[in-house]
């Protein structure tokens, strides 16, 4: 099979550095499975793999997306396949936190009949006017399940969830369970780590991020793409855009590194029960790779 593996785990959990060794080992490319790092230019905020590391290892599905579109976890498995049915000979290794986009790939997509146009637009103006909170909430109460990991940013998942309840009078979660087009299972390695130790990797990354120029970052992009893009729903940009002063910034960073931690607590819960896979603790194993390599 074309894709070996996939390594999975929470925000900052330390996925890249092992996949890159991982991929140099079996002369694999990685497939990125993260639902932000898709848009270009957005590079810094979303943790990107770096140009060195994409120069070492080929990357897809990172840094490719124009930021004013939309992306679901449909289009992200057809890009993959395609890449797959492209390049038969190759070895590829998905890496990622975005659970949806690999469960979906191997599972399949659910078949969900064609929606009409008006119900998604009637609920981006109940968006508009009303706040995107109250359609978070308001998913959470139709279909708990779906809503699983689901960040209150992310504006396509919950109109997603919340359009489909309304056009067919069923839940998400339940046409999930009915899904064709997968790949198959593939063995799923899931990063683990203390929650101490976790949610102080995630702060000092979120530090990371400010002192290699996120802030110069939002504003160039500012200058360049629309407000309205999709990828401004990316965790902390429209917010560190609209910091006026040190103190504002200051703020808004603290409130990134703890909106971090909670969606990587949520992340955590939706792997923990929504892919089979394998336990790969980072603390406690002597050498995480070799394990890897040992299983495959």
């Amino acid at each position: 099979m074309p894709i070996l593996f996939a390594i999975v785990g929470a925000t900052g959990i330390g996925k890249s550095r092992l996949s890159l060794d991982l991929a140099r080992h079996y002369n694999a490319e990685i497939i990125g499975v993260d639902s932000r790092q898709i848009y270009r230019g957005f590079a810094i905020g979303t943790a990107q793999p770096s140009l060195a590391d994409m120069e070492q290892v080929k990357h897809h599905m990172v840094d490719f997306l124009d930021p004013a579109k939309t992306f679901s976890a449909g289009e992200f498995c057809r890009s993959v396949r395609e890449l797959l049915e492209a390049n038969p000979g190759k070895n590829y290794i998905a890496v990622g936190g975005t659970g949806l986009y690999l469960q979906s790939l191997m599972l399949g997509l659910p078949k969900i009949p064609q929606i009409e146009p008006g119900v998604r637009a009637g609920l981006e103006e109940k968006s508009a006017s009303d706040g995107l909170d109250s359609l978070f909430k308001m998913a959470q109460d139709v279909d708990p399940e779906a809503m699983e990991g689901v960040e209150p940013e992310n504006a396509q998942r919950i109109i997603r969830i919340l359009e489909v309840w309304q056009a067919t009078g069923r839940k998400l979660s339940d046409w999930q369970k009915e899904r064709e087009g997968g790949i198959g299972q593939i063995p799923v390695f899931w990063l683990q780590r203390s929650r101490e130790n976790l949610y102080n990797r995630i702060n000092g990354r979120v530090d990371k991020m400010m002192a290699d120029g996120w802030l110069g970052e939002v504003h160039n992009l500012a200058k360049n793409v629309p407000l309205d893009a999709p990828a401004w729903q990316s965790l902390g940009y429209r917010e560190l855009l609209h910091a006026c002063t040190p103190e504002q910034v200051a703020h808004v960073v603290e409130e990134v590194k703890r909106k971090t931690r909670n969606y990587a607590k949520r992340q955590i819960t939706w792997l923990r029960w929504q892919i089979p896979s394998v336990a790969v603790d980072l603390e406690t194993l002597a050498n995480p790779y070799e394990f890897i390599v040992g299983q495959i």
